[in-house]
């Protein structure tokens, strides 16, 4: 169901509503002074992305910088990876992290 902005011609006030499909379009006053005469405003959005397609933040030269063969470097890497998704990573993240610090135990 979708929320609408309006704005009243009388009075200027503006307002959200949320317009339901059975709602008629001549049923809605301004809560201000009570007139009909409302205009419809093109409202801003947005969008939220899923916890999956965050993690397709990565543009392909991220890894530029990665050395494969020095643990420091992916350490690095994996450090970034894990902050630039806000701190959300599982457990078996902090795990693979001290692995690969402490190859030994």
């Amino acid at each position: 169901m979708p929320m609408y902005e309006y704005r009243c011609n009388q009075c200027g006030q503006r307002q959200s509503r949320l317009v339901y499909s059975w709602t008629p379009a001549d049923g809605l006053s301004c809560r201000g002074c009570a007139s009909n005469d409302l205009s419809r405003l093109v409202s801003g959005f947005s969008f939220h992305r899923s916890w999956g397609e965050s993690l397709n933040w990565m543009p392909d030269n991220a890894a530029a910088d990665l050395d494969n063969s020095h643990v420091g470097s992916i350490d690095g890497h994996m450090g970034r990876m894990g902050e630039a998704m806000g701190g959300l990573v599982t457990p078996d993240f902090h795990e693979h992290r001290q692995e690969i610090n402490n190859p030994d135990g």
